[in-house]
């Protein structure tokens, strides 16, 4: 009786547990290519080759008192690691609580073309509302070594794959 009971409650309660934890959106599950050090970026949608393909949407956190260097070098650290050869870099907002760099990952499901299904900056929306003011990261301050930001930031980033 005992066997029969564990046989049948062991695997109803190691289901259950393992629904408590939650998803970790910090863990990437998508596809991961090739790593790689060669990364372009775009700051519009339109300028993104026909080709490429969106594989990983993510909000970057980023720790304060960095430079618009830094900042490439952080991104381009964890989009080359998952294979990305190009970033398309969202708005940006300062973040009240200071922050080791982390990547907060949303999808997609599955890859898709950008110039054909690109539809917005529509993931982690919860946490995007709560941050503060709007910071300008554009060309001007992307790779930028004599730019400086004192605060840590949130940005919106997309990894595409374009080979």
């Amino acid at each position: 009786m005992i066997r029969f009971i564990s046989t049948l409650l062991l695997p109803t309660i190691v289901l259950l547990l393992s629904g408590c934890g939650g998803k970790d959106e910090t863990a990437y599950s998508g596809k991961i290519y090739t790593p790689t050090d060669k990364i372009a970026t775009a700051f519009q949608y339109t300028q993104v080759p026909r080709p490429c393909r969106v594989f990983a949407e993510t909000l970057a956190m980023l720790p304060a008192n960095q430079s618009g260097k830094d900042i490439q070098n952080l991104v381009f650290k964890e989009a080359g690691a998952k294979g990305a050869d190009l970033v398309l870099i969202g708005q940006s907002r300062k973040m009240e609580d200071d922050v080791e760099s982390q990547f907060i990952y949303y999808g997609p499901e599955q890859e898709y073309l950008c110039a054909e299904n690109w539809d917005g900056w529509k993931y982690g929306y919860d946490e995007w509302e709560d941050q503060g003011e709007w910071v300008n990261i554009g060309l001007s301050e992307w790779g930028n070594k004599t730019v400086f930001f004192e605060d840590p930031l949130m940005m919106q980033v997309a990894f595409l794959r374009c080979r």
